[in-house]
Formats: C-alpha cells, sequence, structure tokens
C-alpha cells in the first residue's frame, strides 16, 4: 500500500509540476497582452483571432531576488479599424512590436501605405513574467538582440576578401604596439576606414553601389542591410558598408569611396553647408538626397531610479553625447543650450557610444545618456525591458523655440508603449533619415534607387528593420535640408501619381523652407511636423 501511495505522490507531483511549467497559461497571456494593446492603440483597435502559447524558459537575466520565466507565443491580429502603423507622428510598428515582443522579422502584414479594418497581423512574439506572492504578472514583453552586422555583402567572392582581411590582420599585428591605449585606437581606426574604402572599391568592380550604412550592430545597418536584400530583388545591387556613422558617411561620399549614404538631415545640412564636423572640409554642394525615410528622435536616458525629471536637472551631471565628432553629439550640445545648459561649463560630457554610455548609465558612472536615433532603438529596447532605465522629456516651449530656428529639427513624440515601463507620451525633438548620394549619380541610377527604396516599404519590416515600416512616398519629403537629386524627385512624381492612397501626412505639419532640386526648380514646400 506504501508502495502504491508514493507512486500516487510521485505522479501528482510531476502533475503539479507540469502545470507550474506552463503558467502563465494562454489566457493570462491573452488579457496582458489585449490590456497593453488597448492602453497604446485604443480600445478594440486590435482583436486577438488566436493566441498560442508555445512553452517558456528561466529569464537569465532576471534579478536574483525574482523568479522569471520568458514565455513564447504565436498571436494572430485583426485590425477592427483603420490604422497607419508606418505613421510618424502616433503609435505605429515600433510600439506594436515592443507591446507584443517581437522582432521585426518575427511580425508580419504591416503595410506601408495603411492596415484596413479586417487586415491580420501574425507574429511570433515573447513575453517576461514575474511571480509575485504565488501569482504570475507580466513584467514586459521580451526584448531582443540586434543580429550581427555581415562584414560584407554576398556577393563579393569569399576568396578575395579573405585574402584582404588576412592582409589587414599581417598589417595591424606587425605594428609594435605600446603601452598606450590612444595609440591603439588609433591603429584600430585606421584599419576600419582601410576596410571600408576596399569595400568601395570592390563594391564598383562588381557593378553594385557602395552603400556607407553605420556600425555594426546598429539601427542604420540593420536598414542598410535591409533594403539591399529588398532592392536586389529590383535588380539594384547595394553593398552595405560598416562605417563609424554619418559623419564618415558623409566623407565616404565626399571622397568618391561610397555611392549612397545614410545620415540624419541635421547632419546632411551641416555638411552641405561645410559646419560643425565638416568645418573644415568646406561647404559640400554636391551633396543630394534621394528622399527621407524615417523620423529619428533625440532620446535621453536616465536611471529609473534617478531624481532628474527633465533636461534642467541635467546641471553639472555627467552625460553621454557620442563620440568626439559626431554630427548627433552637436545637435545635443544645442537641445541642451536652448535649455540653459552650456557645453563643459554646466554639464561634462563624456565621450561613448550609445550601446557602451547605457552600460555606463547601468553602472552608476554616468548620469544621463543621449542619442538621435530611429524608433524602437534596439539597444534601448533591451535595456528597458529590466527597468532600470527611463526616458526624460523636452520642455514643449524649448521644442517650439528649437524647430522654428533649426530647418532640420522636428516637433516629435516617442508614442506610449514604443518601450517596455514607457506608458506616457515623450515630448521631444527630431530629424529625418536621409538617403543620400551625390550630383554625379545619374538621372536612371536616382530612379531606379528610388523605385528599389519607395516601393519596399511594405516590406522593409519583414525583412529585419523596424524603422523600415515608416517607409514611404508619402513621407519621402519631410525635412528634406539638401537638394534633392533630379531623377529622385521625378521618380517620386511617378510613384505618387499611382500609390496608394491609405497614408497620410502628419496632422501637425507646418511648412518649411524650400529646398532646389538638382536642376534648381524648387521642390514641393518641405513639411515638418
Amino acid at each position: 500500500m506504501s508502495h502504491i501511495f508514493k507512486k500516487m505522490l510521485v505522479v501528482i507531483m510531476c502533475v503539479m509540476l507540469t502545470a507550474c511549467e506552463r503558467q502563465p497559461d494562454s489566457e493570462k497571456l491573452r488579457l496582458s497582452l489585449e490590456k497593453r494593446l488597448d492602453n497604446t492603440f485604443g480600445t478594440g483597435s486590435f482583436n486577438i483571432i488566436s493566441l498560442k502559447r508555445l512553452g517558456s524558459a528561466i529569464d537569465s537575466t532576471s534579478p536574483s531576488n525574482e523568479e522569471r520565466r520568458v514565455v513564447y507565443y504565436d498571436v494572430l491580429l485583426e485590425a477592427t479599424k483603420n490604422i497607419e502603423l508606418g505613421s510618424w507622428d502616433h503609435p505605429g510598428a515600433a510600439a506594436l512590436v515592443t507591446l507584443i515582443g517581437a522582432g521585426p522579422r518575427s511580425i508580419v502584414g504591416v503595410k506601408s501605405h495603411g492596415n484596413d479594418a479586417g487586415d491580420r497581423i501574425t507574429a511570433h512574439a515573447s513575453a517576461i513574467y514575474r511571480k509575485n506572492n504565488g501569482l504570475w504578472e507580466c513584467v514586459a514583453p521580451a526584448g531582443y538582440k540586434a543580429e550581427d552586422g555581415l562584414f560584407l555583402e554576398n556577393g563579393i567572392q569569399k576568396p578575395a576578401t579573405e585574402r584582404l582581411l588576412s592582409t589587414l590582420n599581417t598589417i595591424a599585428t606587425s605594428i609594435p604596439y605600446t603601452s598606450s591605449k590612444t595609440a591603439q585606437k588609433v591603429v584600430q581606426q585606421e584599419l576600419e576606414r582601410s576596410v571600408t574604402r576596399i569595400n568601395g572599391r570592390l563594391a564598383r568592380l562588381q557593378d553594385g553601389y557602395p552603400f556607407a550604412a553605420g556600425p555594426a550592430k546598429g539601427e542604420y545597418l540593420v536598414f542598410a542591410y535591409s533594403l539591399a536584400d529588398i532592392a536586389k530583388k529590383q535588380h539594384v545591387k547595394m553593398i552595405p558598408l560598416i562605417t563609424s556613422g554619418s559623419t564618415e558617411n558623409i566623407d565616404l561620399l565626399r571622397s568618391g569611396n561610397a555611392t549612397i549614404a545614410l545620415a540624419p538631415a541635421d547632419i546632411a545640412l551641416m555638411a552641405y553647408n561645410g559646419k560643425g564636423p565638416f568645418e573644415g572640409h568646406g561647404p559640400f554642394t554636391e551633396l543630394r538626397t534621394l528622399g527621407s525615410l524615417y523620423p529619428e528622435l533625440a532620446h535621453i536616458v536616465v536611471r529609473n531610479d534617478s531624481l532628474i525629471k527633465n533636461l534642467r536637472d541635467l546641471k553639472g551631471k555627467k552625460i553621454s553625447l557620442g563620440p568626439i565628432g559626431s554630427g548627433g553629439r552637436t545637435t545635443f550640445e544645442q537641445i541642451l543650450a536652448a535649455h540653459g545648459l552650456r557645453a563643459h561649463k554646466d554639464y561634462k560630457i563624456i565621450d561613448t557610444q550609445f550601446t557602451t554610455a547605457l552600460q555606463q548609465l547601468n553602472n552608476n558612472e554616468i548620469d544621463a545618456a543621449a542619442q538621435i536615433i530611429g524608433i524602437p532603438a534596439s539597444p534601448l529596447r533591451s535595456e528597458m525591458t529590466q527597468s532600470k532605465l527611463r526616458l526624460i522629456p523636452l520642455d514643449p516651449v524649448v521644442v517650439k523655440k528649437l524647430t522654428e530656428s533649426n530647418p532640420a529639427l522636428l516637433s516629435l513624440s516617442i508614442a506610449g508603449g514604443t518601450y517596455s515601463n514607457q506608458q506616457k507620451r515623450i515630448t521631444t525633438v527630431g530629424t529625418a533619415a536621409l538617403m543620400l548620394a551625390t550630383s554625379e549619380l545619374t538621372m536612371d541610377e536616382a530612379d531606379n534607387m528610388v523605385k528599389a527604396i519607395y516601393h519596399a516599404g511594405q516590406y522593409l519590416l519583414a525583412a529585419g528593420s523596424t524603422q523600415g515600416a515608416q517607409v514611404s512616398v508619402t513621407t519621402s519629403k519631410i525635412c528634406l535640408t539638401v537638394p534633392m537629386h533630379q531623377g529622385a524627385a521625378e521618380a517620386l512624381r511617378k510613384i505618387a501619381h499611382t500609390a496608394l492612397p491609405r497614408a497620410v501626412l502628419p496632422k501637425n505639419i507646418i511648412q518649411k523652407k524650400p529646398v532646389l532640386e538638382d536642376n534648381g526648380i524648387e521642390t514641393t514646400l518641405t513639411p515638418a511636423l
């Protein structure tokens, strides 16, 4: 009898353990997701047609005093009304992938021209749950890590590439390193630039377009690979290049080592006028834009337990504004100055990349980290999941003054729900990410590229770029701070004439100074938010 009782006890314990492993169950997942969707997009904007729990795993990033699990699930949503998920001025694809806990490639059905009532969106998703007094509560949708950027585009022959890399490695190891970290950094930077230029030349030999993108794992590089993947299907070959960012991208355009490049509108304006980090080079009057892509917003991040509530509270603090020479750093100095804070006098500037700065912030080494970046910013999305960081807003009065005085800045906001544990709308400024080229690009080349970019908008999200959902011909002329290439202007007119009518410009558009096309003809007045 005792033997049978022991067996029954083991069975009961196994059943109980299995039940525990299945918590939270599908119904809890459904209710939690429904609440998040209603809070961000409005009650009943989406119907959850089906939700299937796939399993769970221990959250390896959880605090030592908490029991957390990451729960994986598939979900099918149906829009109950017409909704513009590619919009620049209200919750869109950025908020949706965050609320669901999905990556850009794991969500299907978002359309660049707008989703209609009845459209269905599917996603592979995940959420983090915490056990509290015996009950499981949702902490946040799970974050995701950016994929490692490929070093070279697959079209370049691998054997030749390996030989070049081997040669560079030989050069690097043959240099007698000193104990100076500065000397080592100089060698590293020069080798990185050399590899970039070699990439550009190899790409041109293979009839491709060297595409100056950005740092490994950065949003620009992710977007560049997504666009290159889509453009290839339309017989336009783009070769993404790893660079240090927008300033180097424009330098590569100027030197002819890149044919196209990504840069924010404010940095493009500085380059065109020979100001800021380009002051020593003189005006780059051959710079042209092929169109505006998506918004990049100013993010100012502090610790969740900090007493800092606004930008004026940053007086006397240590703030990471990015590396020396970066264009975004110049813009942030202007933003802080507009709030009454003078660089090097009222605050100390820390020269670190955004990802490193977030780590320093978590370690109490700095007080704030700033970056102008598309939403949701992958490194910040991951960090915000842990509830240790938060965003602070800009003063609305200062935002008005900034946008009135600077043609490259727009009045924007980070919609509630864009990041985990960020329910309120964050007032800020931003600019537009531009696709840049030079006047040397032919009319036909510009035409082909513009068609690849703006006919591809509805696929860029699935190709891996969350920001790609915001690419639309409707917003292609927002914040154009440098002349538009004539071939691009003609192509956009043709696409706009045949484009689907759903997408609309943001509601609070103001008219800014027009820019000239390549042929000296004024474009339509550049709208701004």
